[in-house]
This record gives C-alpha cells, sequence and structure tokens, in this order.
C-alpha cells in the first residue's frame, strides 16, 4: 500500500502575502510542516503541491518531491478537491493525506 502525503502550497495568497515561505524563527512557514512529514514512518512519499517552481527548491532541498499543478488549480476560485483530484490523476497512491502548511505545529508522532 502507498501513501503519498501532499503539502498544497500556493503562491498567491490573497490575505497573507507569501504566507507559506514567511520566516518563522528562521524557517519559511512550510518548512515545518515539510520536517514533521520528513519525519514521519507513516509516510512513503512527499510531495510539495503547487504552481510555484519557488517551492521546488525547498522540496529538493527537503529530499522530497515537487509537484506542478497547473496554474488554473491555484486561482482563488480553485477548491482543495480541485487541486487534489488533478494530483491523485497524476501520481499513484493508494492513500493521499494532505498535509498543510498553515499547520506548523503538527509532529511526525502525529501524522
Amino acid at each position: 500500500m502507498k501513501i503519498i502525503a501532499m503539502i498544497p502550497a500556493r503562491l498567491g495568497s490573497t490575505r497573507v502575502k507569501n504566507k507559506n515561505l514567511r520566516l518563522i524563527n528562521g524557517k519559511p512557514l512550510i518548512q515545518y510542516i515539510v520536517d514533521s512529514a520528513v519525519g514521519s514512518t507513516m509516510i512513503d512519499e512527499i510531495y510539495i503541491n503547487s504552481e510555484s517552481t519557488q517551492f521546488a527548491d525547498i522540496a529538493e532541498n527537503s529530499g522530497i518531491k515537487f509537484y506542478q499543478r497547473p496554474e488554473e488549480l491555484s486561482s482563488n476560485k480553485a477548491t482543495n478537491d480541485d487541486f487534489a483530484l488533478d494530483f491523485i490523476n497524476n501520481v499513484e497512491c493508494d492513500i493521499l493525506v494532505q498535509l498543510l502548511a498553515t499547520s506548523p505545529f503538527v509532529t511526525s508522532k502525529e501524522i
């Protein structure tokens, strides 16, 4: 059974500009959930799912994968279901776990 973790990260946040890249204690917000996912023993593969290749560097530096979703799936009108469906139609998995960059206090043990 293949368990994939997907971390959606949109660059164009309207309320807080570049929120997923904002530094907290010297680390981008998204890095906290990436580190927790990497430390989990339950996940087979981890992806950052974004329209922006700025997140590809974070993925590469963390030893995880990057999935570049179509630009139209990063608009304010695109729903979580829209980009999750696109992802599972393109990445083979049995179970998809979505982890959010805006939940930096989730631990590896909780995952």
